[in-house]
């Protein structure tokens, strides 16, 4: 039996712009210059849940983010990645198996 398959939310350009407090009109000026990416069906346009995401994920503050953790005790980015590299024993083909599954 298929799994069901399901789809990103999607926000009318009405919708996105009451969740942003634009008018609609803004919201469609930017898609056309293209800093809101957005699907165009027909005379109308979708946007992505994801695009939503990443438009508050900007709005919060590095800290929130889990940036404040370099406060505490500073470490280069570099140390860092190679830190975590060290730990991760994913190969890139296991990488992408577990990404297709979901996890």
């Amino acid at each position: 039996m298929q799994k069901p398959v399901t789809y990103p939310k999607v926000y009318r350009v009405e919708e996105f712009a009451r969740i942003f407090k634009l008018s609609a009109e803004a919201v469609r000026s930017l898609i056309h210059k293209g800093e809101i990416p957005a699907i165009h069906i027909g005379k109308q346009y979708r946007i992505p849940q994801d695009v939503v995401d990443r438009y508050f994920a900007q709005a919060i503050p590095p800290e929130e983010r889990g940036f404040g953790m370099w406060k505490q005790k500073p470490v280069t980015s570099l140390t860092y990645v190679n830190k975590r590299r060290d730990r991760d024993h994913h190969t890139p083909e296991g990488f992408l198996k577990d990404m297709a599954k979901g996890e």
